[in-house]
């Protein structure tokens, strides 16, 4: 028999940042930027307590709670501790499948029948594992299958193990409202409530299921399924493959006039070349986002002439774009993506005598270029000289 186990970093963003500041421990806190549009990221169990949630805005937060404290994100902070868990839970199975920056879900079934050992056992041994090297609490769900493991692990926080098997999916499961259903979105759950399917048990019965498909359509048998235990997914543990590198920035006044966008297009440019090489991407399809202060989004693409993740080069072809798509609109947000994103050594990068921007270190040529480059002139210069002497 299987047994999946997901993990959960407890309030993660939050509890990264209780490692660097102590002194905010058992405070109300919240990571996010302290702006009329800013959101909650992470609310701390203490601020939870005031009803304040992750996705809550953050003037909303403030007036639940005036003492709130709030702490601007450091998602390279975070990015590194996130890596660290995942390393230590690859210690005990290779079979790991990322669900998020502080999510995973683990195949520990070959693990435990090797070493015939209790799931709880190994389970408490990965928790103080965790909490001992990053000092970052985290819940354990554990079940034959994704779903009811993911259901486990919402049940006890901070630092709590679950087990749920078909044996218990009754007591433990089918009370428990439809909102708590993994899956069920704020806009579903009403018209469930309304049709008289109020429990997870009351989607597990086959006789609401005519029902449940008028709501959900296509899905009802999905969660008919997961209701009842039953999850056919395995742990999907091939290495995370990211299609595109993008970043947004939602403005605390809307911004009217290029000049000004262009200026903010710039700082886009620089967070996403950083981010596309540190983890080595190259792309050739770049777009940007634009929202204007009616919601109204507009997103234009286009091909670059060659694979790039230079700041230079992605903060012109924004421009490009920006000047083809903007009408000195109010814009509340904007978005720079390299879509279609490639691995830097599985391309062959095409250069040009004229590419002067573009340079790899490990190209022999520009290396010697680089190292007389007092001696060699670009033919450009050459002509200024020219008409230097002229004048």
């Amino acid at each position: 028999m299987k047994v999946i186990f997901h993990i959960d970093l407890n309030a993660f963003f939050v509890s990264a940042e209780l490692l660097r500041h102590p002194e905010y421990k058992g405070k109300p806190v919240v990571v996010g930027h302290d702006a009329p549009r800013s959101v909650c990221a992470t609310a701390s169990y203490e601020a939870r307590q005031y009803g304040i949630h992750s996705a809550m805005p953050i003037m909303q937060a403030k007036k639940l709670c005036r003492h709130l404290i709030i702490v601007r994100p450091d998602f390279e902070y975070y990015r590194s501790l996130s890596q660290k868990f995942f390393n230590i839970v690859k210690r005990y199975s290779p079979y790991v499948e990322k669900a998020s920056i502080d999510e995973c879900y683990v195949d520990m079934s070959n693990y435990i029948e090797e070493r015939q050992i209790q799931p709880y056992v190994i389970a408490d041994e990965i928790q103080k594992s965790v909490f001992s090297e990053i000092g970052i609490s985290c819940s354990i769900g554990i079940s034959p299958n994704k779903f009811l493991s993911k259901m486990a692990s919402d049940l006890k926080k901070p630092m709590g193990i679950t087990i749920i098997t078909k044996n218990n999916i009754k007591d433990v499961l089918w009370p428990m409202p439809v909102d708590d259903m993994h899956g069920i979105g704020k806009k579903t759950a009403p018209k469930l409530k309304e049709a008289g399917i109020l429990t997870i048990g009351d989607i597990a019965n086959g006789n609401n299921y005519q029902t449940l498909k008028t709501i959900l359509g296509s899905s009802a048998l999905i969660y008919y399924n997961r209701a009842n235990g039953r999850d056919m997914r395995d742990v999907d543990y091939q290495p995370y493959d990211p299609k595109s590198v993008g970043n947004s920035h939602t403005f605390e006044r809307d911004i009217v006039g290029e000049e000004l966008l262009s200026q903010e297009f710039k700082k886009l440019a620089h967070s996403v070349s950083k981010r596309a090489k540190a983890r080595n991407l190259i792309s050739k399809n770049i777009s940007i986002t634009l929202r204007d202060n009616t919601f109204h989004t507009i997103q234009r693409s286009m091909i670059m002439n060659n694979y790039t993740d230079q700041e230079e080069i992605l903060y012109a072809y924004a421009l490009m774009l920006l000047r083809e798509s903007y009408n000195n609109e109010p814009i509340r947000l904007i978005g720079l993506t390299m879509n279609k994103v490639m691995p830097r050594n599985q391309v062959y990068i095409q250069t040009t005598i004229f590419d002067k921007h573009v340079q790899d270190p490990n190209n022999e040529i520009e290396k010697i270029v680089d190292e007389h480059k007092d001696v060699l002139k670009h033919a450009s210069d050459l002509l200024k000289n020219k008409d230097q002497v002229k004048s």
